[in-house]
């Protein structure tokens, strides 16, 4: 035990003794201490609103007109005037002058009764921040600390984490490269198809060609065979002309004649024969100028043209194929790029501001590896700084939502003007807040006001202390409506 901590105490007798002082005689006196710098705050407040008061009904009260009276002669004696009876001016003057003053005293009254609060204190609303992936921290500003001011979406902090999964990943560039060679593959065998195909035509083309030559070649073999029968015909029809003028003069028997008549109609049936065979050529050498072939040795395509048929199916198959896997890659590209996305915020993200103010509280460092959800920093919000004050029930009873107040700092800064927003009465429950309201323990009722001022920049002034003097001398809406 130190020295410092006891106290000498005198003796009736000789002697003297040294006792310990009590802890909870130390604790009141300093209770009694923090409650004098109260009063005197308070007291120091209430007089000068009473200086102000005075001042206000003093230059608001005109001074009375007071006849001026001559001064008696010296040399003569005061007479004793008869009293006489108050007159009716005078008994109304006196009323005006007593409503007069009433009038102009009610004003620096009300306001020296005005309500105020036991205690008020700056407050603001405290935003978290967490962690959306585990890794590792890394600040992207060297000097963050407590107090840091930051502004909207102004990154505070890094978390990385190398050991993400990319399995989803790693499987869809793995399709992508199959996509790829298939279509590879694909295309290649479109390109021989093509080929073939190329190949075939001309194959079939120089078929066709090559048909109608041999049809036209049988054509005129057949007017050859034609123009024979014809010939033959007419050798024919001579000799039955001079075997019928023969037989006339019995130069020929009946059978020569019956010879050359047969031999007559055996040369005309030749020759329509060969005019038949003739159209039936035509109908071939139509045919295959048409592309269809006619014949005994072949139906109506020939091979090559066959496999063209069968070629071009084939293509058109390795087309749609093509497309197909085009489609698909087109869409396995999407999802990599998605899943890219989401790998990049699996692996690396930044942890921005979502208010304009100022750091509270630090709850890592540099280093340090952070699980999914674990709180990071804890932010001031300067934009939503508002007034905590507590009020006595004689007090809370006067007061509504809507009406106007007055903050007086007690470092002895600017008054601030605002509004009462919420009347918490009895309930002091735990908020995300700078200052619980269950910290503002002098009265037991709680409200909440707005100042506009306190809003502008990131000085919040949160935990800054003074008193709040409600105006109760209008009705608010809210009084109104009732």
């Amino acid at each position: 035990m130190s020295t410092s901590s006891l106290k000498y105490q005198p003796s009736s007798g000789r002697d003297a003794k040294i006792v310990q002082p009590d802890p909870a005689s130390s604790k009141s006196a300093d209770h009694a201490t923090e409650e004098a710098k109260d009063q005197e705050f308070r007291a120091t407040a209430q007089l000068a609103y009473l200086e102000s008061a005075l001042g206000e009904w003093t230059k608001a009260r005109a001074p009375e007109d007071v006849p001026a009276q001559s001064e008696p002669p010296l040399d003569s004696a005061p007479i004793l005037a008869p009293r006489q009876a108050l007159k009716p001016g005078t008994v109304v003057k006196s009323c005006i002058a007593i409503a007069l003053a009433t009038a102009l005293g009610w004003v620096p009254v009300q306001r020296l009764l005005a309500t105020t609060s036991a205690e008020a204190v700056v407050n603001a609303r405290i935003v978290t921040l967490r962690a959306p992936i585990e890794g590792e921290v890394t600040m992207k500003h060297g000097g963050t600390d407590i107090g840091t001011p930051f502004d909207r979406d102004q990154s505070i902090l890094t978390i990385n984490n190398p050991r993400a999964d990319a399995s989803a990943l790693a499987a869809l560039t793995q399709q992508r490269g199959q996509l790829v060679t298939n279509i590879s593959a694909l295309e290649a065998k479109k390109q021989l198809l093509e080929s073939n195909l190329k190949e075939l035509d001309t194959q079939q083309e120089r078929f066709r060609l090559g048909r109608i030559q041999q049809i036209d070649q049988r054509t005129r073999e057949v007017d050859a065979d034609i123009a024979a029968a014809e010939a033959q015909y007419s050798v024919a029809a001579d000799a039955l002309k001079r075997a019928d003028s023969l037989r006339k003069t019995d130069a020929v028997s009946q059978a020569f004649l019956d010879k050359a008549q047969g031999e007559a109609r055996v040369a005309q049936s030749a020759i329509r024969a060969q005019i038949e065979r003739r159209k039936g050529i035509l109908v071939e050498l139509e045919a295959a100028k048409k592309g269809t072939f006619v014949g005994d040795s072949y139906n109506d395509t020939p091979q090559s043209a066959q496999r063209k048929m069968q070629t071009s199916l084939e293509l058109s198959d390795v087309e749609a194929r093509l497309a197909g896997s085009r489609t698909e890659l087109a869409t396995t590209e999407a999802a990599i790029a998605k899943e890219t996305a989401r790998q990049k915020a699996l692996t690396d993200t930044d942890i921005r501001s979502t208010v304009n103010g100022r750091v509270w509280e630090m709850l890592t460092a540099p280093g340090e590896h952070v699980n999914i959800g674990q709180d990071l920093v804890k932010l001031i919000d300067c934009g939503s700084a508002f007034v905590t004050a507590s009020v006595s029930q004689t007090a809370y009873e006067r007061l509504s939502i809507g009406q106007a107040a007055t903050f007086i700092p007690r470092d002895g800064g600017p008054e601030l003007k605002g509004t009462v927003v919420s009347l918490n009465g009895l309930s002091a429950v735990n908020s995300n807040t700078a200052v619980q309201a269950s910290a503002l323990s002098r009265e037991p009722y709680h409200v909440t006001l707005k100042f506009p001022e306190l809003t502008k920049g990131f000085d919040c002034r949160v935990g800054r202390s003074g008193l709040v003097k409600f105006d109760t001398s209008t009705p608010t809406t809210e009084n109104a409506s009732r």
